[in-house]
């Protein structure tokens, strides 16, 4: 598994935030990181490497949280409109997470400043 980066994890409900700081030179170059970045929290917490690091968080429903900053808009909020809404129905992901027993569930959130 790629190096996770993760800005911050917080509790009830548990969220693996990431913050994205623009403004962007290179807007395609910097989605396709962030999709990166939010594949290895999604890879983190069905793997169980979030259940690792905080053992309470086994079982639990796991929020991945984007916080962008000067962002270009409306390029990070359709991306992020797109990728969330269809990842976890991509065959692996889907299966992978209806066999994990590290988490229950992952759902996602942004918040664009």
């Amino acid at each position: 598994m790629p190096e996770v980066t993760v800005d911050f994890i917080t509790k009830d409900p548990w969220q693996m935030v990431l913050v994205e700081e623009g403004p962007w030179e290179d807007v395609p170059a910097s989605l396709r990181r962030l999709q990166e970045r939010l594949y290895t929290c999604i890879d983190a917490a069905i793997d169980g490497k979030l259940a690792e690091l905080y053992p309470d968080s086994l079982g639990a429903n796991v929020v991945v949280r984007l916080d962008g900053y000067s962002l270009p808009m409306p390029d990070s909020r359709e991306f992020f409109e797109r990728f969330s809404s269809t990842v976890m129905d991509l065959p692996d992901y889907k299966a992978a997470l209806e066999t994990s027993r590290h988490v229950s569930g992952i759902q996602f959130v942004a918040f664009f400043k």
